[in-house]
């Protein structure tokens, strides 16, 4: 892979040799500071021990009561992915493993408002997204305690626009733990939405305060999703026993949620907060705003980091992560810069919920908040990347062609040749984010004592 810069190519597997074999590239084709040289020592190219076992995926969900910092009660659902046993399994009781309702149905995904009555004359949110890789409330593997990894989704998203890359990374043995930020997700921006439609508060805020529901305000947001991360951390070892590992955290985030990352990391003494001392390995991608990135303390981060940066990112410029990075005191760390990548590429659920969505609201006007869902995506943020930007031609039109409400909202005729625009889609970089989460977290949450190899030295 060229590092010359100005160069352009496809991130394929050639990304990681980059993260993991050689001095990291940066912005611009750039090397970024290079490690002391005692963290560059060669092993003869020999791989570390990573986990190799790929697992069935069982996917279960949970809630627990946050406490906000306006003193109200936050109900956060926290999406859990983990490695399970065989499909066949159900029928064996474990006492305490966990899961209650063992079942070998394939997951489905959608929104906290899914089946919520509306309006006589609006057809309630049924979108949905499936999978072919996680099943709900599988037993987990007896072959645990597993490393835990903590997901943190960007501003005014939820955990599931990224469901696929989480559920790859359980798959090779992780817990995977992804709490919904109330206040900051979409389906508090949809709340917003409905209510403004009917002129009336049809819909209340999950914390029962008033209007907005959507409070994107910082320092509250970051407050907020930091107690959320903690009380993640206390409940996991009521819903997983003695699978779970609590000696083996690590957190991993997108935009704002790489900010919480951070924030998690390193503590706030702009927002007030210290850091999180369960957490030993951090992993962001697609980094925040200037401003927000830096109201975290990341000149205390001294835990092994990752930071993924999109070239192509008009919200948050691969500079700033560069800034981030350097910053950061930790002496294992390194930034990979994904060549024609903007900032909601690292969303790979998003078309998914485009195409089930879109094809929902094209056939039924009365779907308000399907239209809703697609029609956002279209058109909201088109700085941070739209799906003509990023989604393959397939999910325009399989198994519902959807051109045509497209090309309705926006005026953009998809073709075959014209999507994705970027050239790169969502299923590539989920690809290449899964390997280097796999390669990142199976190294530093998994080394034994007498093998203190960084994670730069591995490779898959």
């Amino acid at each position: 892979m060229s590092n010359s810069a100005g160069s352009r190519h496809s991130i394929a597997l050639s990304v990681l040799a980059l993260a993991f074999a050689t001095v990291g590239q940066g912005v611009n084709g750039q090397g970024v500071n290079s490690l002391p040289q005692a963290e560059k020592r060669s092993h003869d190219g020999a791989a570390c021990h990573l986990p190799a076992r790929i697992f069935p995926v069982g996917h279960t969900t949970k809630q627990i009561n946050v406490t906000g910092t306006l003193g109200e009660n936050r109900p956060v659902v926290v999406g859990l992915w983990y490695p399970a046993r065989g499909l066949h399994d159900c029928d064996v009781s474990e006492r305490g493993d966990g899961n209650a309702d063992c079942s070998a149905t394939p997951a489905s995904y959608t929104s906290r408002l899914n089946g919520v009555p509306l309006l006589p004359e609006w057809a309630p949110l049924s979108w949905a997204i499936g999978t072919t890789d996680a099943f709900e409330n599988l037993r987990i593997s007896n072959e645990g305690p597993f490393p835990v990894v903590v997901f943190s989704h960007g501003n005014q998203n939820n955990s599931i626009d990224y469901v696929y890359t989480l559920e790859g990374l359980a798959s090779h043995g992780f817990i995977v733990a992804a709490p919904d930020h109330v206040n900051n997700t979409q389906d508090d921006v949809r709340i917003d939405f409905i209510n403004a439609e009917a002129k009336q508060t049809l819909i209340p805020c999950f914390d029962g305060l008033p209007s907005p529901c959507s409070r994107a305000v910082v320092p509250k947001s970051m407050t907020d999703r930091v107690h959320d991360i903690s009380a993640v951390l206390d409940a996991l070892p009521t819903w997983f026993r003695k699978r779970v590992d609590m000696t083996r955290v690590g957190i991993m985030g997108h935009s704002r949620g790489t900010a919480t990352a951070l924030a998690v990391a390193g503590g706030s003494t702009t927002w007030g907060f210290p850091a999180e001392p369960r957490v030993k390995a951090l992993m962001g991608m697609a980094i925040a705003s200037r401003l927000i990135t830096f109201g975290a303390n990341v000149q205390n981060i001294t835990i092994p980091a990752l930071l993924l940066a999109g070239e192509l990112d008009k919200t948050s410029p691969p500079e700033v992560s560069q800034a981030a990075y350097d910053m950061m005191a930790s002496t294992e760390k390194r930034l990979v810069i994904f060549q024609n990548v903007e900032h909601r590429h690292f969303d790979s659920g998003l078309c998914a919920q485009m195409q089930n969505s879109g094809a929902i609201g094209q056939a039924n006007s009365s779907a308000i908040l399907d239209l809703q869902t697609a029609t956002g995506l279209f058109t909201s943020a088109p700085i941070s990347g739209v799906p003509t930007d990023f989604c393959s031609f397939d999910t325009f039109t399989v198994p519902t062609d959807i051109r045509p409400l497209v090309a309705s909202v926006t005026g953009f005729n998809v073709t075959p040749t014209n999507v994705p625009a970027t050239g790169i889609d969502t299923a590539e970089v989920k690809q290449n984010v899964i390997q280097l989460a796999v390669t990142f977290f199976g190294t530093v949450l998994n080394r034994s004592s007498d093998d203190q190899r960084p994670f730069t030295d591995c490779r898959p």
